[in-house]
């Protein structure tokens, strides 16, 4: 983000401001103090020209005093030098939803009124011209030496450009999820087809179709969203939910994780799910499964732990063939996490560990 004017260089224009006012009216000033004074100001003006963003300051009472040239160059006409907050509205802007942004809403105003530390809001400016731009004004206090607030000072940066790549982005992300969408959907045609064609049992077809829709879903939730991470709560409760009708629990901190291995841990859930419903808890009325995760330790890089224990069914028995979801469940999401999996068939039930270090953001872009 573009620097802002320090707190320290505001005070002083605004000292030096409150001086020259001063002298104005003082006949008997002494004419050296008046220049050093003028000095002064002339520096610092000159060195708030070189802030590469707008730089409004306002006194105790809200008056506008300054306004560097890049002010008017984004908006396109003078600097207003609005008589207190309740004149602000005369800098005519908008919000996202179209409604006109109040004197009382500007970061000025709540600084000065409300008292406020600092403030961000993001408004659709009108320039001069009648034309309009995004623009971001940040706010914050200006403090003399005894730390009392003597004015206030905002940066305007403009963000027109960063909400066009934002918009454009979206636009994209969208033509993509449907994309993708059609994609499914024409390689599900596709095999339902041979299937049939094939005399294969209509449950096998079924099968695969289900995972199909598991593996669409899952793409379709991160093309959503930031695309290169997601929560595994959510894509937890995005495959589990509609699958469990509730007895399916899951507790665990805010964690995210590559949008591959998102995808990889959206099948192995998927997997897990139906069979636990095949074979494992949820086969009966009682039967419950608990989905967790935790971090090994505090440290960057500590391992990432996920339990799923099925309570309440019959005892899990560790089958004598093994098929896509073991493969699934195991092998593959052992080769995309680069963790271990350990796996108990016991008398109360089925359970599978996954033991799975973190990635940085580095490592996950490689």
């Amino acid at each position: 983000m573009p620097t802002q004017p320090t707190d320290k260089m505001a005070t002083e224009l605004l000292h030096v401001q409150e001086e020259l006012a001063a002298k104005n009216v003082d006949a008997d000033a002494p004419k050296k103090q008046a220049q050093r004074a003028s000095h002064r100001l002339n520096f610092l003006e000159a060195m708030m020209e070189t802030v590469p963003v707008g730089v409004v300051m306002a006194d105790a009472e809200g008056k506008i005093i300054y306004g560097n040239s890049h002010v008017e160059k984004m908006v396109r006409h003078p600097v207003l030098h609005s008589d207190d907050v309740d004149a602000y509205g005369e800098w005519v802007s908008y919000h996202a939803d179209g409604s006109r942004v109040q004197s009382h809403e500007y970061p000025l105003a709540r600084v000065i009124q409300n008292r406020e530390d600092h403030v961000e809001i993001d408004v659709d400016y009108q320039r001069g011209d009648g034309t309009r731009f995004w623009m971001r004004i940040i706010g914050e206090p200006v403090l003399d030496g005894e730390g009392e607030r003597i004015g206030a000072t905002v940066a305007l940066i403009d963000i027109d450009e960063e909400r066009r790549l934002r918009e454009a982005q979206n636009i994209l992300i969208a033509e993509l999820n449907h994309r993708v969408k059609n994609a499914f959907s024409v390689v599900k045609s596709i095999v339902s087809q041979s299937l049939r064609k094939m005399s294969i049992q209509r449950g096998i077809r079924e099968t695969i179709d289900q995972r199909l829709n598991a593996y669409a879903t899952a793409h379709s939730k991160l093309v959503g969203t930031t695309w290169d991470r997601a929560a595994i709560g959510a894509v937890a409760a995005d495959v589990l939910d509609p699958i469990g009708g509730g007895r399916i629990t899951l507790k665990g901190p805010e964690v995210e994780v590559p949008s591959r291995q998102a995808l990889s841990l959206s099948m192995a859930f998927y997997e897990l799910a139906t069979n636990a419903m095949k074979y494992g808890a949820l086969s009966v009325p009682d039967g419950v499964v608990n989905l967790s995760w935790e971090l090994g330790s505090a440290a960057e890089g500590s391992p990432l732990e996920l339990h799923w224990v099925e309570k309440g069914g019959p005892a899990a028995e560790k089958p004598s063939e093994t098929g896509f979801g073991s493969f699934i469940t195991g092998r593959a999401l052992e080769a995309e996490t680069g963790g271990k999996i350990d796996t108990i068939f016991g008398p109360d039930g089925y359970e599978w560990h996954l033991k799975m270090p973190q990635q940085t953001e580095e490592q996950a872009v490689e």
